[in-house]
């Protein structure tokens, strides 16, 4: 009987207990210091232009570079994310402290798909051939930022496809299964 007894207190939803006000200030100083943490990264890595017979040639981007652009576009863009979302539930009150994880994974989350993302739109989804050689950082960034942004939802959307692809009978009889 003690068995049940702890898998019922497992499952039980407890109440939320919200941040106090000094733990609400240094989330928010943390978000704060990771917008200008990220700026600055992506200012220190952008790289150089100069006019060539009237068009921009971008000096130093490369691979590294363009990846390094995408990923920190990706947290910018998860960023933004994070930052509604803070000033949403601290404006109300209601920033509860289950919701620090979520803040501090954000990010790098961001930054993980939009390099994922990059990759397959930079492959040109496993076609033969490259996509030019005119790389431009701002459709690099514009890239990585989206996906941060809807981080969410790209996800969800992989997840769908990766279930109708490679769902198994199996999987459906798992007791366990998250």
């Amino acid at each position: 009987m003690a068995g049940n007894s702890t898998v019922v207190d497992q499952n039980r939803r407890r109440p939320a207990q919200y941040l106090d006000g000094h733990g609400t200030l240094v989330v928010g100083v943390f978000i704060m210091a990771l917008a200008g943490g990220l700026g600055a990264l992506l200012l220190y890595v952008w790289p150089s232009s100069s006019s060539v017979g009237g068009k921009i040639v971008w000096s130093g981007l490369n691979e590294t570079i363009a990846l390094s652009i995408v990923m920190i576009a990706g947290a910018l863009g998860s960023f933004i994310h994070i930052a509604t979302s803070f000033a949403s539930f601290a404006g109300n009150r209601r920033l509860s402290t289950s919701w620090v994880w979520w803040f501090l994974l954000r990010c790098p989350m961001g930054a993980a798909l939009a390099l994922v993302v990059y990759f397959i739109l930079r492959s040109g989804f496993l076609l033969d051939g490259g996509l030019g050689t005119q790389l431009s950082p701002f459709g690099i960034a514009a890239v990585g930022g989206v996906v941060g942004i809807a981080s969410k939802q790209i996800i969800d959307k992989f997840r769908n496809v990766a279930d109708s692809t490679f769902n198994t009978s199996e999987d459906d009889m798992r007791v366990d299964k998250l």
